[in-house]
């Protein structure tokens, strides 16, 4: 994720800017801070303020006894998060925008595998989920989850799965804390083969397998893989 904080405000109608946005990062690993747009529920009659926030990738819900939890919560599927007890309260209350400039994906045929970049003209958005847990010097710790979806179109020859991407007219209502959670779900899910049918994907270099690689040219097309 390379695009500048201050064109993520413009193209999210960001209202607030949390602290300790991540720098440019073209090689995400889970567990790394990214930043994400959320719209909680306001605790009075005011109207939602649209928050950009750093968070870790890897959910930790609040009932989470350590923060390796997160670990293995960094993707959920869409198809069963809504009854999985580690994502279901956010599904419901805690909806959460991913910006990104494109995402790597890997092509298995047979022992090789081939890296490839995915994006769009413009940075995208995927269906995310988040949560606060309590560390235990009493500091909140934000988290976050991309949701998944199986693969459609030219990309389900790449890969099976695929993030879950939204829509630029459909953020309002995925955000919106009065929204019923499992309904945007299903929404985002039905229009995700719409959505993602206008989207290139080139190979890249397998150095992208390392999460120390970093730097533009990761995302560079290449004939070899």
């Amino acid at each position: 994720m390379a695009t500048p904080t201050s064109d993520l405000v413009a193209l999210f109608e960001i209202d607030e800017v949390g602290p300790d946005q991540p720098e440019a990062n073209w090689n995400i690993p889970p567990t790394t801070t990214v930043p994400i747009v959320v719209e909680p529920a306001p605790r009075d009659d005011s109207p939602p303020i649209r928050r950009l926030e750093a968070a870790r990738w890897g959910l930790v819900p609040a009932w989470a006894d350590d923060i390796s939890v997160g670990v293995r919560a960094f993707n959920a599927r869409s198809e069963s998060a809504a009854e999985k007890p580690m994502f279901r309260d956010a599904v419901r209350e805690r909806r959460a925008l991913v910006p990104a400039d494109g995402w790597f994906e890997w092509h298995r045929e047979g022992d090789a595998k081939t890296p490839h970049y995915v994006h769009g003209d413009a940075p995208i958005s995927f269906a995310g989920l988040y949560a606060w847990w309590k560390q235990p010097d009493g500091t909140w710790l934000l988290s976050t989850s991309i949701l998944t979806t199986a693969a459609t179109g030219d990309l389900a020859a790449i890969h099976e799965r695929m993030p879950l991407v939204v829509s630029p007219e459909m953020r309002d209502a995925w955000l919106d804390p009065t929204e019923d959670g499992e309904a945007a779900l299903e929404a985002v899910i039905a229009e995700a083969p719409s959505v993602v049918a206008d989207l290139a994907a080139h190979v890249v270099d397998n150095r992208v397998g390392n999460v120390r690689e970093q730097g533009p040219d990761l995302i560079a097309a290449t004939t070899t893989g």
